[in-house]
């Protein structure tokens, strides 16, 4: 015996969700654009090829809204928000709205990187090739990654002026190449930055 929809509600609390009902039981709740896009409306027949169809509406439905309040928490790069949506959801779904974020402005690889950088950067000194490294590993595309490790890095300049004020502190030449070393700094740019700054250093202490 065929069914049919034979009543259709708003969503008490988002107008932009709709429930039916089907001889009695309810349905959704569903995306109104997503529901008229499948034909749901009062009398129209319902059968088990529209219910598979609303079921993969719904997880997109669903993870849309996950992924949104993911966002309003914190920035995310694709590749982070997609495995975080995979949690939950299969992959071709978390894509399609990894997709929808990327193209409504939610989520921008560059603009990630950029506040990411600053913030790795924030009152520190960062090698860029140390840098990079965080940022590839947060999901930036290498390419991006690259470019904002670049802008964002320490300087050799500022190495040096750093090297300075540690040394005014009463650092050793030692002690302050280990800190260099440990922000990712490779020896020829820390003997660099000493030569730069006039500060004696034996490489063999």
């Amino acid at each position: 015996m065929a069914q049919t929809i034979d009543k259709i509600i708003v969503h008490a609390d988002d107008p932009g969700l709709m429930y039916w009902f089907v001889d009695g039981a309810r349905m959704g709740p569903l995306r109104r654009d997503y529901a008229d896009k499948l034909g749901i409306e009062i009398g129209a027949l319902w059968s088990k090829a529209k219910a598979r169809k609303v079921e993969h509406l719904a997880q997109l439905n669903a993870c849309h809204a996950a992924a949104l309040a993911f966002l309003a928490k914190r920035d995310f790069t694709q590749a982070l928000l997609l495995e975080r949506l995979c949690r939950k959801w299969p992959e071709a779904i978390a894509q399609v709205t990894v997709d929808q974020m990327r193209a409504a402005g939610w989520v921008d690889d560059k603009t990630y990187a950029t506040r990411r950088a600053a913030k790795l950067t924030e009152r520190k000194i960062v090698s860029p090739e140390f840098l990079q490294a965080r940022l590839s590993g947060e999901g930036v595309p290498d390419s991006i990654a690259q470019k904002s490790a670049r802008a964002a890095a320490t300087t050799l300049a500022q190495l040096c002026a750093e090297a300075k004020r540690l040394i005014r502190a009463g650092k050793s030449a030692t002690s302050i190449a280990r800190v260099f070393s440990r922000a990712g700094f490779d020896l020829d740019t820390i003997e660099s930055a000493f030569a730069k700054a006039r500060i004696p250093w034996n490489t063999e202490s």
